[in-house]
């Protein structure tokens, strides 16, 4: 019986053995079949998270076509073509991810031709951009073929994401039915078994799930770090203490010209000259030695020459505190530098006084504008407060203007006056504005000095016009009274000898000889012709006194009137009259009929030889925009020598006895045609005739309207 126990015992130790080993090899296959199961699973979320990366190096690549198709910038361009590298690589490494699925390899040879054939159409847009411009590329962009074809891409990695998606879950599912699997086993396999193997299985299911959260976790943790990075506008890099780069982003590799996935385990010696690459380690140095950031500014040799970077660099430091790589982040600063250069030229070459000052009343800066202007140093300026350079009177007044800028006050513009280092003074027109926040006051003043005197020059010659109008007006007043008196008391003593003369001749005419009766009449002639000459005086007053009535005058009409005046002259004359239509003007016709009265008077007169006489009336268009109107006749003419002294007063070149006249006509029509706006002259030949001229301005269209 013990035997049989002990064999009953050897047996069940025997079958719990062999159960056991069956158990255990089931496990074993049970387990294996799960971590390979998990395996794919991880494999999947790979492939998963590989094509949301090629959707981001895609999107990346047209982000930085629009941007150069937009701006026309090399970075844009430079972006573009490392996405399109980066496409290639994505597309290799993709093809080993999948080559354990013969159905996503189908998908992906259908992607492959859309993705070429959209980097074919960025690389055209680029083209077409550089070789004809924005316009071109706006009317092909509008086209929407890469719209199209990026959708169709879109579209296939979709399907693919999809496709892996439910062979994530197909994986996911056999892993579920593997530990069910084997959970059963171990539990009908044996009691001792079952608390170890339950146990065991527990452990793995807990830390497989827990591994796999992990890593789907860091998968996408470091896909949204490498997009930021990459995406970062500055340079970002990571060395560890020896100086070989752990990690840089693609900025970093734009920056040197070099793909950023090729400087990895470089040193700066690797890529930058000996100069650059020294002084870069010993600033690594530095931040290892002091444990501290370190900010400084550095020259970057780029691809397209040196540039200035603002760098700062800072420890990275593992559990125990002991540092064990060095980062650091690099901004291009060299357009920064260039526009403050460009404003510190501006400000320094800039004619006008220009200044930054405080609300504690102390210039903080000026230009050397103040230098030249006041004699003052730029040092003796900054010294005192600005009040104490401005003159007294103009105190009060800058103080208000300069609390209104710093309680708010938008723009303020004012004047006033400031002492130069001689103990002058010169006149600024300033415009100022306010930075509350940092409490300081921008402005820039003119030196108007030189306008202030010409406005006091202005003043004072306005003044002495005033004075010299009172003057004048004194005169034309005195003028007035002399012609008053011309033409009542000078007229008397005419009318008394005429009328004496006329008494003497019907009196004693008969005790008269013949040449005392010729001595009356040249008394009675020149008191006649004194009375024409003080008509003629008072008019030619008058002309420059009476006011111009300007109307529409009908020229026809005027020259008609004038010639019917001169009937009593031109009566019993064969005259040949040769007067064209002329046209409407502006002017005053009283004036206008005395001017043609006068020449064709003139004209009338001169001609009086003639047998017969000649006289055309007509006129002109001048190509400076006035009429040109005339009176010529076949007289006597004149010698255009003596021109010049047609149209002054008492200017006569005949004798009195030859033509009558006082010789006031001609200068009362150069008079009247000034006062028009218009001009006279006149041409003519000894015993060949002359002509007389005079302008008047056209009638405008607005009046004509």
């Amino acid at each position: 019986m013990k035997t049989s126990v002990e064999n009953k015992m050897v047996l069940g130790f025997a079958i719990s053995l062999l159960a056991l080993a069956g158990l255990g090899w089931l496990s074993y296959r049970t387990t294996t079949n799960l971590v390979t199961t998990e395996k794919w699973v991880a494999h999947t979320h790979e492939v998963i998270a590989a094509l949301e990366a090629g959707r981001a190096i895609l999107t990346d690549a047209e982000t930085a076509q629009r941007g150069y198709l937009l701006t026309g910038e090399d970075q844009f361009l430079q972006d573009s073509q490392n996405a399109q590298t980066e496409v290639k690589d994505w597309l290799g490494q993709f093809h080993r991810l999948i080559a354990d699925n013969p159905e996503q390899q189908q998908r992906l040879a259908k992607l492959e031709p859309l993705i070429t054939q959209r980097l074919g159409l960025l690389n055209n847009r680029i083209k077409l951009r550089q070789e004809q411009g924005l316009p071109a590329t706006t009317h092909a962009v509008a086209s929407r073929e890469g719209k199209k074809l990026m959708d169709q891409t879109w579209q296939e990695i979709t399907a693919m994401r999809e496709a892996e998606s439910r062979l994530l879950s197909e994986r996911q599912h056999a892993a579920q039915i593997n530990a069910t699997t084997s959970t059963f086993i171990i539990l009908t396999g044996s009691a001792l078994a079952c608390a170890i193997s339950l146990a065991a299985l527990a452990v793995i299911r807990r830390d497989l799930k827990l591994r796999a959260l992990a890593e789907k976790k860091v998968q996408a943790t470091w896909i949204q770090l490498q997009s930021f990075l990459d995406n970062t506008p500055a340079d970002v890099f990571l060395k560890d203490t020896n100086g070989r780069y752990l990690f840089v982003n693609r900025q970093f590799g734009t920056t040197v010209g070099i793909p950023h996935d090729k400087i990895v385990g470089k040193t700066g010696f690797d890529i930058f000259p000996k100069e650059v690459a020294q002084a870069t380690c010993e600033n690594d140095q530095k931040v290892l030695n002091t444990g501290e950031p370190f900010q400084f500014e550095e020259t970057i040799l780029h691809s397209d020459g040196p540039h200035t970077h603002f760098s700062v660099k800072f420890p990275l430091r593992d559990a125990n505190g002991n540092i064990y790589a060095t980062g650091g982040v690099s901004t291009d600063i060299t357009r920064r530098r260039l526009a403050e250069e460009e404003r510190d030229r501006f400000f320094n070459l800039s004619r006008d006084m220009m200044c930054l000052a405080g609300f504690d009343g102390y210039f903080k800066r000026l230009n050397p504008a103040w230098e030249q202007t006041l004699g003052f140093t730029v040092k003796e300026l900054l010294a005192k407060p600005f009040l104490n350079f401005i003159h007294s009177d103009d105190i009060d007044a800058t103080n208000a203007k300069s609390s209104g800028l710093s309680m708010g006050q938008e723009v303020v513009q004012f004047e006033n006056r400031y002492l130069c280092k001689d103990g002058s003074y010169r006149w600024f027109a300033w415009n100022a504005r306010a930075d509350l926040p940092r409490q300081m006051i921008y402005a820039s003043a003119r030196d108007i000095t030189n306008q202030k005197q010409n406005e006091e020059q202005i003043v004072q010659l306005n003044a002495a016009l005033q004075t010299r109008a009172a003057q004048l007006e004194t005169a034309n007043k005195e003028l007035e009274a002399f012609s008053y008196s011309v033409s009542h008391d000078l007229r008397a003593p005419l009318r008394h000898i005429d009328g004496f003369v006329k008494l003497l001749n019907k009196q004693a005419s008969e005790k008269l000889d013949e040449r005392e009766r010729r001595y009356l009449n040249i008394i009675a002639d020149s008191a006649r012709q004194m009375g024409a000459l003080i008509d003629d005086l008072l008019i030619f007053s008058r002309m420059s006194r009476t006011e111009l009535r300007h109307v529409k005058v009908s020229l026809d009409s005027l020259v008609h009137e004038a010639i019917d005046g001169l009937h009593s002259e031109t009566n019993g004359r064969h005259i040949n009259w040769k007067i064209t239509s002329l046209p409407e003007v502006e002017a005053d016709p009283a004036m206008l009929r005395q001017v043609w009265v006068n020449l064709i008077a003139n004209a009338v007169k001169y001609s009086r030889p003639r047998e017969p006489a000649e006289i055309e009336i007509g006129s002109t268009d001048s190509p400076n925009g006035e009429l040109v109107f005339f009176v010529r006749d076949n007289g006597v003419g004149f010698d255009m020598t003596y021109a010049h002294k047609l149209f002054g007063v008492f200017q006569r070149l005949h004798r009195a006895e030859e033509f009558e006249g006082t010789g006031i006509g001609l200068a009362n029509v150069r008079r009247i045609i000034h006062r028009h706006g218009g001009r006279t002259w006149a041409e003519g030949k000894i015993d060949g005739g002359a002509t007389f001229f005079f302008s008047l301005p056209k009638i405008s269209t607005e009046t004509k309207g």
